[in-house]
């Protein structure tokens, strides 16, 4: 889990929480994030799914492969995970960084 981004170390901190995942099928998924992986899959519990026509389905159990996602919902909760503190401070050093001139200039050449 060391070397994965910022989003999959989100989708680790929303299991055991209520997500929606839109698929590139057009299908929606609702339910409890049970396991989640680096490619994202993943699997929810107690699911509702909806498919492209409308229709309502409640299934106890889902898999989902990580290569069909277009994209998840998390709960606002996540809004302060210790992943998004760590991008801020990594932020607020660079900019610190850059208004010191910290950076290397380049030259040009003639």
């Amino acid at each position: 889990m060391s070397n994965v981004g910022i989003p999959i170390k989100l989708l680790y901190e929303a299991e055991g929480m209520k997500v929606t995942v839109e698929m590139k099928n057009g299908e929606i998924y609702r339910g409890m994030l049970l396991n989640a992986e680096d490619t994202m899959n993943m699997t929810l519990s107690d699911v509702v799914r909806t498919a492209r026509n409308g229709q309502v389905t409640k299934l106890p159990t889902v898999y989902l492969r990580g290569s069909g996602v277009r994209f998840i919902a998390l709960p606002d909760l996540l809004r302060n995970a210790p992943a998004f503190k760590k991008v801020a401070s990594m932020k607020a050093k660079m900019e610190a960084e850059r208004a010191s001139g910290g950076g290397q200039k380049r030259k040009r050449d003639a």
